[in-house]
């Protein structure tokens, strides 16, 4: 969790935009994360793992990646956080900037990467996604997320 340890939103508030919020946890990583439409949840859930232990510069160069991801709901919420952690681990980048778009099978995640010797490390970095406490639904409102990542 971002320094401070406390609960806070980034967004508009839990409506149609999207955002996310950290949640008190022992210790691991704890997020809400939600949007409008299914891929800006997964948008704004990518943006809250990375947000949750380091702050990139606007300024580091970045490159563009891609990946496509296959599944149902709940499986493209969990493809989505490992494939940020794997990057992070093997390839040594993080998203700075991340567009979801859907397919016919699942989704494309487009990324604007940097590479990690440019960013600030502000937390323990993850090792993977919890499925304690796991949630991808949809209600009235729009998509919204549950994770616990542990570090």
């Amino acid at each position: 969790m971002p320094e401070g340890g406390q609960a806070r939103a980034v967004g508009r508030g839990e409506g149609v935009s999207g955002g996310y919020r950290f949640l008190p946890h022992t210790a691991d990583i704890r997020f809400e994360a939600w949007g409008g439409s299914r891929e800006e949840c997964l948008a704004q859930a990518c943006r809250a793992l990375v947000a949750s232990f380091a702050e990139i510069p606007a300024s580091a160069p970045a490159r563009t990646a891609s990946a496509g991801i296959d599944g149902g709901d709940e499986q493209l919420l969990l493809s989505v956080l490992d494939e940020i952690i794997y990057r992070l681990d093997v390839g040594g980048t993080l998203p700075r900037e991340i567009d979801v778009r859907p397919t016919p099978t699942g989704i494309d995640l487009d990324m604007s990467e940097v590479d990690t010797d440019r960013v600030r490390f502000t937390g323990a970095t993850p090792k993977a996604v919890s499925l304690h406490g796991f949630s991808f639904t949809r209600d009235d409102r729009g998509w919204r997320c549950s994770v616990t990542v542990d570090v």
